[in-house]
């Protein structure tokens, strides 16, 4: 891809220079690891990266964390495991518990979040493959309890997460000895989950162009296709799996890589921040998109489809 600041606004490489801060840390804490006999802190700062930057990028009404959802309306309440990344109505929602910790930054702090406060999930993962796939889908299925049902509207004793809850996964890399690993989307396409699914990012590919980022998304077809797949694999600019028939819908999935697709990452699953990132930027998207996503009464693959322009169930 050519320089992206070469083609687009004086804004645009404000995407890049958060996006390059996240795989900085993420590299310096590998380095770190790779030192170490067991390897997890990498993972960890990688996910304290993802964090910082929705802290510093998200209006002041969100607030971002690590932790726990708890559900106070089930018969017995109900406290998931620990998620990578809770966005959620900070200006609203009651912190149920906050981790004594101060060595540790706001957002890098254990808290309980109430589910209806609950706006976006975000699972991280160092690299994609279809191991990670499966353990970030495994993660999210854990939510199971808090999807499996949608509230009243004025329900007083809420038990679910809001239908407009938006569950997403997110990977620093994807490194070439991956390259061929359909089966990683293949797990994405045959994903149902009872909230609607953003996708996956993947903030770089070993041998693409450093602005590229990678989009995996799931669309439904028509009629059923064949797989495409290039001789570069993964890390071509699309790959698609072939359809597979899940109820009334031939769904595949689909990966693609371009250099403006961190801004579109951004904009879409995250609100735009118009005095932050500038009045300049393409009309496209400029739009608070997250913002819609959260106000939209509709069910979740309904608001998606329309913003992306791709159906999603």
């Amino acid at each position: 891809m050519p320089e992206t600041e070469k083609q687009y606004s004086a804004a645009w490489p404000q995407f890049l220079v958060a996006k390059k801060g996240m795989l900085d840390a993420y590299d310096r804490a590998r380095t770190h690891a790779s030192e170490q006999a067991v390897q997890t802190h990498h993972g960890d700062v990688g996910e304290a990266a993802v964090r910082h930057w929705l802290e510093a990028f998200l209006p002041k009404r969100y607030g971002v964390a690590t932790g726990q959802i708890r559900a106070q309306g089930l018969p017995k309440p109900h406290q998931s495991k620990n998620f990578d990344v809770i966005i959620y109505e900070q200006l609203e929602a009651p912190i149920l518990w906050i981790e004594d910790n101060e060595a540790k930054s706001e957002s890098g702090r254990v808290k309980i979040i109430p589910a209806e406060f609950v706006r976006a999930i975000v699972e991280v993962k160092s690299s994609f493959s279809r191991a990670t796939v499966r353990e970030a889908i495994a993660k999210l299925e854990e939510l199971e309890p808090l999807t499996s049902g949608i509230d009243p509207t004025g329900y007083p004793y809420p038990r679910f997460l809001p239908s407009s809850a938006i569950l997403a996964m997110l990977f620093f890399e994807l490194r070439s000895e991956n390259y061929n690993d359909l089966e990683a989307l293949n797990l994405i396409r045959d994903n149902q989950f009872q909230r609607g699914f953003y996708g996956a990012a993947i903030l770089r590919g070993e041998g693409n162009h450093p602005d590229d980022t990678g989009l995996v998304g799931k669309f439904n077809s028509d009629l059923p296709h064949a797989e495409i797949f290039p001789p570069h694999g993964l890390l071509h600019g699309m790959v698609m799996t072939a359809t597979a028939k899940l109820g009334a819908h031939n769904v595949g999935a689909m990966l693609r890589w371009a250099d403006v697709y961190f801004s579109e990452l951004s904009l879409t699953c995250l609100p735009s921040s118009m005095g932050l990132i500038g009045q300049d930027l393409d009309q496209a998207f400029t739009a608070s998109r997250f913002e819609a996503l959260c106000s939209d009464a509709r069910p979740a693959g309904d608001r998606l489809r329309d913003l992306q322009g791709t159906e999603i169930r």
